[in-house]
């Protein structure tokens, strides 16, 4: 009983000195529509985690891509999610877009904001 109650204080010590971004990450929704991406712009913090929720809620195939941090999501069905998930590791200005054969679509781009 000793044994598992100084593992169990052990493991809350650790937790406790973690940095609350490795424990919670910003969750966004971002839709995609034939021509459109909302929101046109995303805020996030270097080092913390990013939980994108991707719906296309157009008429064909999308799919979301942030090159600047390696993120490509799968093709997405009308009707189809998907979750990306990263932890932006640089600041700036960066742009995301859905892209059909590695070409940005007309409107469908917006900026991730990283300070």
């Amino acid at each position: 009983m000793r044994a598992t109650l100084r593992c169990s204080m052990a493991f809350v010590g650790i937790l406790a000195i973690l940095p609350i971004s490795l424990v919670h990450a910003q969750t966004i929704q971002v839709n995609l529509q034939d021509g459109s991406i909302r929101p046109a712009q995303i805020q996030a913090v270097k080092g913390k985690p990013l939980h994108i929720v991707v719906a296309n809620r157009g008429q064909t195939v999308h799919n979301f891509v942030v090159p600047d941090f390696f993120v490509f999501s799968p093709n997405l069905q009308p009707g189809g999610t998907t979750d990306v998930r990263f932890t932006p590791d640089k600041t700036g200005s960066f742009r995301y877009y859905s892209d059909k054969k590695g070409i940005p679509e007309p409107g469908m781009e917006g900026q991730l904001v990283v300070r």
